[in-house]
């Protein structure tokens, strides 16, 4: 579950299970990618991981995923001045500060959506083989953490994009010694398609390149866990083109964690375009339906 940042996204996760009627298990967050200040341990604990602490502590057993940038904005393509060592200080910061706060246990989704070019500056669409690197750089220094115990996972997007080097998974994989877990957004749309039915455009979401059938046989390949991270509703329109309040989509989601053999997934119930699950009153009760 995932809503926001910091103390905000964990009230809107206690909103979430109010909805559900139970706990859930799952707290996702990110850590900013702003600047290299980002990566401020007092910072972090203050306003992220102390909140989400809090939130574990009254729910034995949860788990905590944190998303952390390997490059921050200006730092575009800077895989070998990360590999180099440069920015080393601030990956050993974030990771003490996970340690200190009592995420010594955390899911480290470490650059996520690499062959998604809008997200940030670590994507791979240009330099996969750099990006892969820069992932094994990181790894090695949040291992290094005494009192580290985290779980690696490598979060995609659905797809590839036109007249980029990265074409298949295999093009930015760090390796079997260096990924915990392979995950994949999956929200339900089809990029310019708005007039799709919601059979098409799920058969779309399984079966274009870099689709859900695809990574389900590289995740079985690679004999990793399967993730979904991110997924949810989302709205009508031209580019981003959901399928609005579409149940069907629900319940092929449902159908997917299963024979997807997914360790956890995440809702996205945060609206940073695609709406919130409260804008779709038949998905939300099919939601409320399936995991309530």
């Amino acid at each position: 579950m995932y809503k926001g940042y910091g103390a905000e996204a964990v009230e809107a996760t206690v909103r979430h299970e109010e909805l559900l009627g139970r706990p859930v298990e799952i707290g996702n967050d990110y850590l900013p990618h702003a600047s290299w200040t980002d990566f401020d341990p007092a910072a972090m604990c203050r306003y992220q991981l102390g909140p989400w602490r809090a939130w574990r502590d009254g729910r034995p057993g949860s788990a905590f995923v944190y998303g952390v940038p390997p490059l921050v904005d200006g730092f575009e393509g800077a895989f070998a001045r990360g590999v180099a060592g440069e920015f080393d200080a601030a990956y050993a910061r974030a990771a003490g500060a996970l340690v200190e706060s009592g995420h010594c246990d955390a899911v480290v989704r470490l650059g996520w959506e690499p062959n998604n070019r809008a997200i940030g500056a670590w994507q791979a669409t240009d330099d996969p083989a750099g990006y892969a690197a820069l992932f094994r750089h990181v790894v090695d220094v949040f291992r290094a953490t005494p009192g580290a115990r985290f779980t690696f996972e490598l979060s995609s997007a659905l797809g590839v994009q036109p007249g980029r080097r990265l074409r298949t998974f295999a093009d930015y994989y760090p390796g079997d010694g260096y990924v915990d877990w392979l995950g994949m957004n999956a929200y339900d749309l089809k990029w310019a398609a708005p007039a799709v039915s919601p059979a098409d455009r799920w058969s779309w979401i399984r079966s274009q390149e870099l689709g859900l059938d695809a990574h389900v046989a590289f995740v079985r390949a690679r004999g990793k866990r399967n993730v979904c991270s991110e997924w949810g509703l989302y709205r009508p329109g031209d580019a981003f083109a959901g399928g609005g309040d579409d149940p069907y989509y629900i319940d092929r989601m449902v159908e997917y964690f299963s024979w997807g053999d997914v360790a956890y997934q995440s809702y996205f119930d945060h609206d940073w375009g695609g709406g919130t699950l409260s804008e779709f009153p038949a998905g939300r009760d099919a939601y409320v339906a399936r995991f309530g």
